[in-house]
Parts: structure tokens; C-alpha cells; sequence
């Protein structure tokens, strides 16, 4: 789950195309989601199984996973403890490397061993510490541009559909990033994107690995942690606003996913 201070991942992202997050954590659990940035994953310590469009690998440290704009991808920590680097950065930082990203798809989206090149960690670490001790967008294109040279230099391409085209497993990511904090049901997804409720749960169990109804809680308790983490809100105004229907379905769920009540984790977090 995303931690303090981190951006979270569900967020619809169309409009930060001038923002960038480039930070260092632990454990990542994250289900399938797409936005139109570049992500990439490197991992420090630890197993992480990482899964980008229909390709899946078990990421050990020195491992990477390049997403490129409009990719689902999902993140699944095989350790007891492992940490990793994330950069994700949007069309404003990438210049001319934007189109090359969005016109094309990677053959295969990881780099592992002598593939990946030693500036990578380097440029990636700098634009974590940059980002922390002292914003400066130059600094950030310079890192990304030697970053995105080293990866296209061994990464094999090939042309994407033009334009890109988001199958129903993308409309269906899109669709609840965008509308997580409504009511939701199979009906209303169904009635939405027209696809029967058949083909939907069908899409959610072999291609997104989950199940209809935990997506819709990890998106809203994602958002919950940032509000008991970042506001004053009442544990009730929370609950409504990411979208429970009462205030024990949202200390169920909680204590469910985090093994802690939303009282205690907002406790922990502000001690």
C-alpha cells in the first residue's frame, strides 16, 4: 500500500503531466492500473513478482521493470521484507522520448543482470534525492534523459496500435481509478462499459488477478490511508468519501486488508 507522503498510484494522472515522483520504499502490493506516465520499478532487496500488460516476472535486487505510458501493470512483494526505487514521470520531463514512448511497446519490459547499466540505479537514486532535498526540473529531465538513452539502447520496441488501444481490462482500470468513491456494482460497470457482468468478472479473475469487489476496496483504502495520514477528517467523512456505505464496512474492510483499525493506523502514522 502506498506510504506517507507518496503519491498514490490509482490516481488519474491526465492531468500532472508536468509532475514527477521519483521515491524509495518497501514492500509493493499494488493490483493492476495503468496511467499515461512512465513508471519505472527497480528493486533493491528482496523477490518482487511484477507484471506489465500480459508478461510476468519474478524480480530479484538488480531487477527492473520499464512500464511505458498506458500499461497495466501490478506489483505482488514475495519477501518478508524487500525495498525498492520508483520513478514515474510525465509527458513535460520526457521531451521528444514521449512519442517514441507512447507509439511503441516493449518487446519484453525488464532488465536484469548486464542489461541493466550501471547510470540507471545512479540516475534513478539522484532523482530520488533531487526530488527531496532540492526540486529542480532540469536536474530531473537531465537524469531522465540519460535514464531513457541507457534503457532504449538495450530494450528491443515494437510499433503499437495506432492510436494505442485500451481493451476492456484497461477501460475497467480507467474507469475506477476515475470513479472508485461511487456506488459500484457488476451492473453498473456492465451498464457503463457495455460488456456483460460475465465478461467483466471473467476479466477481473485471469487478467487483473482479483476479484471484483477487493479492487474496489484496495482503491478506496488506498485513498483512506492518505486521508488518516494526511487530514483531520472524521473516520465517518472518510468512509463516505472513498466510497463505503457505512462507517463498520469501512473498519471491516480495514482491518481486513491492513490487520489494524483505521484509529490505529492513523495513531502509528502521526507518532
Amino acid at each position: 500500500m502506498p506510504e506517507k507522503n507518496t503519491r498514490a498510484y490509482y490516481e488519474n494522472r491526465s492531468d500532472r503531466a508536468a509532475d514527477i515522483q521519483a521515491s524509495n520504499g518497501g514492500n509493493m502490493n499494488f493490483p493492476a492500473h495503468l496511467h499515461n506516465d512512465i513508471e519505472l520499478f527497480l528493486v533493491q532487496e528482496g523477490r518482487v513478482r511484477v507484471t506489465v500488460d500480459d508478461q510476468t516476472r519474478e524480480l530479484s535486487a538488480g531487477g527492473m521493470a520499464v512500464v511505458f505510458p498506458n500499461t497495466i501493470h501490478s506489483y505482488q512483494t514475495l519477501t518478508p521484507q524487500s525495498r525498492h526505487l520508483i520513478v514515474i514521470a510525465g509527458a513535460a520531463f520526457l521531451g521528444e522520448s514521449y512519442t517514441r514512448l507512447t507509439h511503441s511497446r516493449a518487446v519484453c519490459p525488464f532488465l536484469e543482470g548486464e542489461a541493466l547499466h550501471p547510470d540507471i540505479p545512479y540516475a534513478m537514486e539522484g532523482l530520488v534525492r533531487q526530488v527531496k532535498t532540492d526540486p529542480d526540473p532540469e536536474i530531473y529531465r537531465a537524469l531522465l534523459r540519460l535514464i531513457l538513452a541507457r534503457i532504449f539502447a538495450v530494450l528491443p520496441t515494437e510499433p503499437a496500435q495506432e492510436p494505442i488501444s485500451i481493451d476492456l481490462a484497461g477501460s475497467l482500470v480507467q474507469y475506477l481509478a476515475q470513479n472508485f468513491e461511487r456506488p459500484l456494482t457488476l451492473d453498473i460497470l456492465s451498464r457503463e462499459l457495455g460488456a456483460s457482468k460475465y465478461h467483466i468478472s471473467h476479466v477481473f479473475s485471469h487478467r487483473l488477478h482479483t476479484s471484483f469487489s477487493d479492487y474496489v476496496h484496495f482503491l478506496r483504502l488506498a485513498k483512506a490511508q492518505e486521508l488518516l495520514s494526511t487530514t483531520h477528517m472524521s473516520m465517518l467523512e472518510i468512509s463516505l468519501s472513498c466510497g463505503f456505505t457505512s462507517l463498520r464496512t469501512f473498519n471491516r474492510a480495514f482491518q481486513k486488508q491492513l490487520g489494524l483499525s483505521p484509529r490505529q493506523f492513523r495513531t502509528r502514522k502521526n507518532v
